[in-house]
């Protein structure tokens, strides 16, 4: 930036201040210089000019070095803040990645569920064919068993097969109403 030179006054006295600031902002200071040393001068009456200059360059020293404690307290907790941000970055991160694992996962098992579900559904197709096929053969072993048992029965009992001859078979001619 160029240098330029401020005419400014402090305490009827002038200076020139060679500075690449705004003038604005240097006639803003000479006007702070000259109101800390109108307070100097007020709260001691005994002081001349120079002492109240000296007391209020000591102010404007003092409000430096707390501006610049202030500052760097300010970057302390901004580095702290920065590295926290930091490691809440790294966790979600980290998070993130462990949330993705678990949609994939997550979306692994459902396809697997509907696997499932559906061999689930064909199975029970298959059992309500078996049955229904089975309850047939059940059905069917009963009539036989009964049929058996029947069977079983009539010999106990001393069954013997008779046959009804008809009146218009030639069994009168074999004697014995029997048909050979």
């Amino acid at each position: 930036m160029e240098k330029r030179r401020v005419s400014v006054s402090i305490e009827g006295r002038s200076y020139i201040v060679i500075t690449s600031d705004d003038e604005k902002y240097v006639h803003q200071v000479a006007k702070d210089v000259s109101q800390s040393i109108l307070n100097a001068s007020r709260s001691a009456k005994q002081l001349d000019v120079r002492d109240c200059a000296i007391l209020a360059a000591m102010d404007f020293c003092d409000d430096k070095n707390k501006a610049v404690k202030r500052n760097k307290d300010l970057v302390q907790k901004a580095d702290q803040f920065i590295t926290k941000n930091n490691d809440l970055n790294r966790k979600v991160g980290e998070y993130r990645e462990k949330l993705t694992d678990a949609i994939n996962e997550n979306t692994t098992l459902v396809k697997r569920v509907k696997a499932l579900e559906d061999q689930l559904a064909a199975l029970s197709k298959e059992n309500e064919r078996l049955k229904k096929s089975g309850d047939k053969k059940v059905e069917n072993e009963k009539k036989f068993e009964q049929a058996v048992s029947d069977k079983k029965n009539e010999k106990i009992m001393g069954y013997v097969p008779m046959r009804q001859a008809s009146l218009f078979e030639d069994g009168a001619n074999n004697g014995g109403g029997e048909k050979k």
